[in-house]
């Protein structure tokens, strides 16, 4: 999981994943599906068991931001998906 200072946007370019908000339903990502995330959400997105999934991240530029890296998503949490 990842927080990001100022928000963020991805992609879905090619393959199937899925975009995962803390307390919210998992949402599936296929090619074409755009996912704007707002700043300071938990979040993560990855590939679904059967697929690979890749995408483009477009950050939203600032000074003084990072990227904050959280805990790893755990099996049990992946496989219910």
């Amino acid at each position: 999981m990842s927080i990001v200072l100022l928000g963020i946007s991805i992609i879905c370019t090619a393959g199937s994943g899925w975009y995962v908000e803390e307390g919210k339903a998992p949402r599936s990502l296929d090619p074409g599906d755009v996912v704007v995330i707002p700043p300071n959400v938990k979040h993560w997105h990855g590939a679904k068991k059967d697929s690979w999934f890749s995408h483009i991240a477009v950050e939203v530029p600032g000074e003084n931001t990072s990227n904050e890296w959280c805990e790893p998503v755990t099996d049990e949490e992946y496989n219910n998906l």
